[in-house]
């Protein structure tokens, strides 16, 4: 089956690079939102597939009708990002509103800080797409993909860092809480630093959702 990769805020589709280099011969997709200046490429295929998601390419996914995907495993990720009246978890919006400010004057700027709380810190690359970075986190303010979450139920796997700086265990548990959930050592960035163990899980995944 066509596994379905997407990047987080500010990363593109070489995030994965480590993780497909230990899964093994397999049909994927890496999607790219274009933020790094590489071509944009978010069109979803025809036919059955996994969605694999990290951090914010989990929120993607599930603020999308998905007709042909089987499952889903969402990484480091969250079903909204925002702070709101019935989602305390969340990050307070006068903190997104605040990147979006110094965004549009320097991208580089907030992607930096940004990256630098995450262990390994994968530099900002010379090359950064602002409109793509600003329409990225435009939807992490205003999207909520509770609804589709709740909906996938055991056919939703949420992984978690167990010391994430940005996904809080308040945040994975109220985004998640019909799906199956489990933590793995680690922090935010789970397939660059625990590859084997996520690839451990695709495979599962692919043996129970094919």
């Amino acid at each position: 089956m066509k596994l379905v990769f997407m990047h987080g805020w500010s990363f593109d589709h070489s995030f994965w690079a480590p993780l497909l280099a230990v899964l093994g011969p397999c049909d994927a997709l890496c999607l790219d939102h274009g933020y790094t200046g590489a071509a944009q490429l978010e069109a979803l295929p025809d036919e059955d597939f996994i969605a694999i998601g990290h951090s914010a390419g989990v929120l993607w996914f599930l603020n999308r009708e998905l007709p042909h995907c089987r499952g889903m495993i969402a990484f480091n990720g969250f079903a909204r990002f925002s702070q709101s009246e019935d989602f305390a978890p969340g990050i307070p919006r006068r903190v997104l509103t605040r990147m979006q400010t110094k965004l549009h004057e320097a991208p580089a700027s907030v992607v930096t800080p940004f990256r630098q709380q995450f262990t390994p810190f994968l530099p900002c690359p010379a090359t950064l797409d602002g409109k793509a970075l600003e329409q990225g986190l435009a939807e992490l303010i205003d999207a909520d993909g509770r609804p589709n979450a709740r909906n996938r139920g055991e056919t939703l796997l949420a992984v978690q860092g167990s010391h994430d700086p940005l996904v809080s265990s308040a945040l994975h548990e109220a985004s998640f809480a019909t799906n199956r959930r489990l933590t793995l050592e680690g922090g935010h960035l789970l397939p660059q630093t625990a590859p084997q163990a996520c690839a451990d899980l695709i495979h599962d995944a692919l043996r129970d959702w094919a």
